[in-house]
């Protein structure tokens, strides 16, 4: 028999799990895009992590739209859900690079993935279980396979949304171009 203080605190869980990684956010942001700088070969220094303050708003909307809509997805029938998840991973590198509304961003992000979400899927599964093994040896392995899942995703971003000259070492702002619609 389920008590109803048992069901109300699994409720306050999630929601207080949510808002949490909602607020990371603002943290976060940051480091993907010193990630992103550094796969596009442009230069980053500390200051970087904390230049992206000013897309907080919709970074915050889009990460909140983001878990409500998987969260939907998953209630929904699981598989809507992981196909949003996947769908929406670089939602935060493009409201922070191209400035685009949250929104925007997330559908750009989905439609970009969607013709290689097999791939990304894979990526997604690879990078986890990496980390998650990681964190099973005393969490001490987390000091290199978090920054690399961070640019991990910052080089997804790069071979996604920028076409890179053949023969090319590093990408120059020459020799990139976004590959989806341009910033609003």
């Amino acid at each position: 028999m389920a008590v109803v203080g048992e069901k109300a605190s699994g409720i306050v869980n999630f929601i207080y799990k949510t808002l949490l990684g909602a607020l990371m956010t603002p943290l976060t942001m940051g480091l993907y895009m010193m990630c992103v700088r550094r796969a596009l070969g442009a230069p980053i220094s500390f200051s970087t992590a904390f230049s992206y303050f000013n897309r907080t708003g919709p970074a915050l909307t889009g990460a909140l739209l983001v878990m409500l809509l998987t969260y939907l997805g998953v209630a929904a029938l699981i598989i809507p859900g992981i196909y949003l998840a996947v769908g929406y991973h670089l939602s935060i590198q493009l409201i922070c690079d191209q400035e685009l509304p949250a929104w925007q961003a997330m559908e750009t992000s989905r439609k970009a993935i969607h013709h290689k979400w097999w791939s990304v899927l894979g990526l997604t599964i690879v990078v986890a279980l990496l980390t998650g093994i990681s964190a099973l040896l005393l969490f001490i392995p987390l000091i290199w396979t978090v920054p690399w899942s961070f640019m991990v995703s910052g080089v997804l971003y790069r071979r996604i949304f920028f076409a890179v000259a053949p023969g090319a070492q590093t990408v120059s702002p020459a020799s990139v171009m976004p590959a989806g619609p341009p910033p609003a």
